[in-house]
């Protein structure tokens, strides 16, 4: 199949829908299929290990939503020149899914979306804008979805957004590499000078403006009542938010003990996950569809403790791969970090059987196989 992925952004852009589309893009690839990916960015063509990857400069952006209004004439023209047997384009940035669903009508090309998680903005303006953006344009695009393809465990069985969909609506999960994320040895606290002996507790995510449902402020509350000086909070990531949270941490005196990494590649990142002891998810709302994090976390063999809240529910097995807690309960977040800290061997079986659950369940082969099976339902 001639495939062309439609998507706001792609590596080496981070986060959890980039690395998805990667993967995907990748996987089918390596399955035989040509792979084309429209992104943002600066306006060229490149190829990355046999993906051809088109960037169109945005002219205007709005929190985190590249637009540009000729982008329906610039897919439509890419489908007039060259032949695609099927269009995917990917949520939840508005926008780019929207003008690609239209550029598919247009050009009589089946159209698949995958559908990350909902828009959820929660600052006014935002709030008023995402609000009218699920109830018009985001309507259209699942209307004229061939098929609908969600990673959410979330979004498939509770998101009121594709109730009206959801027979034509199906879930397939993100991946992890158990080749590559796997438990192992660490050199990553000499790298840094922490204590061999020391306990991490490591946060991986964006921490910018359009991210502060992940709960970083919380987390630090949290953390500010665990008083082990040889505990440290590593928090691995990029964004804005930083200055604010260095602030944060200075106040709740805890500067001494929290590393802000910056952004780390992924043999650093998996090499951190190693020297940690757990992972901490804190969201404040459904806005989590999944939590990629959790898993790749897993896969390394460690304990996750995430809120009960969106996707993040679905992936921790509480009590067995880790614990749940509630949205913005630092207290409750600090009893779960507590518990882990203290009963060390219940922490190494959660992290074991973690990693036993994404090997069972979570391989980018599988979710591969199953959306190239959903590509050739709607072509046929």
């Amino acid at each position: 199949m001639k495939i062309l992925i439609v998507a706001p952004y792609f590596p080496p852009r981070a986060g959890g829908v980039e690395h998805y589309t990667y993967n995907i893009s990748k996987n089918l690839l390596d399955m035989g299929h040509k792979i084309t990916v429209i992104t943002s960015a600066n306006k060229s063509a490149e190829e990355d290990h046999g993906i051809m990857i088109i960037r169109i400069k945005s002219r205007v952006s709005i929190s985190n939503t590249p637009i540009d209004l000729t982008l329906v004439s610039s897919i439509s023209n890419i489908l007039r020149k060259e032949t695609f047997d099927v269009v995917n384009a990917h949520t939840p940035v508005p926008f780019y899914a929207d003008m690609a669903a239209i550029a598919s009508k247009r050009m009589k090309v089946p159209f698949v979306l995958t559908y990350h998680n909902d828009v959820i903005k929660e600052s006014w303006p935002l709030r008023t804008l995402s609000s009218i953006y699920n109830k018009t344009l985001l309507q259209l695009t699942l209307k004229s979805s061939d098929r609908i393809i969600t990673p959410s465990p979330y979004v498939h069985n509770e998101s009121e957004m594709i109730n009206e969909f959801i027979e034509r609506t199906v879930w397939i999960p993100p991946g992890v590499d158990t080749e590559v994320y796997k438990p192992g040895r660490s050199d990553w606290k000499s790298r840094y000078g922490l204590p061999e002996n020391s306990k991490i507790i490591l946060f991986v995510g964006a921490m910018n403006r359009g991210h502060t449902h992940k709960g970083v402020d919380v987390l630090l509350r949290a953390f500010s009542m665990i008083k082990d000086e040889d505990t440290y909070l590593v928090l691995a990531g990029t964004g804005d938010m930083i200055p604010d949270y260095k602030r944060i941490s200075e106040s709740l005196g805890i500067i001494n003990r929290t590393l802000f990494t910056g952004f780390i590649d992924e043999e650093t990142l998996i090499d951190l996950y190693r020297a940690s002891d757990m992972l901490v998810l804190p969201t404040l709302n459904i806005a989590e569809g999944f939590g990629m994090v959790l898993i790749e976390a897993n896969a390394c063999g460690k304990p996750v403790i995430g809120s009960r809240v969106g996707g993040i529910k679905y992936v921790i097995r509480d009590g067995e791969t880790g614990l749940l807690v509630p949205p913005g309960d630092p207290e409750a977040l600090a009893d779960a970090i507590r518990r882990l800290i203290e009963d060390p061997e219940k922490a190494e079986v959660m992290g074991q059987n973690g990693r036993k659950m994404v090997e069972k369940n979570y391989t980018w082969e599988r979710s591969s196989r199953i959306t190239e099976k959903v590509f050739q339902e709607v072509i046929s």
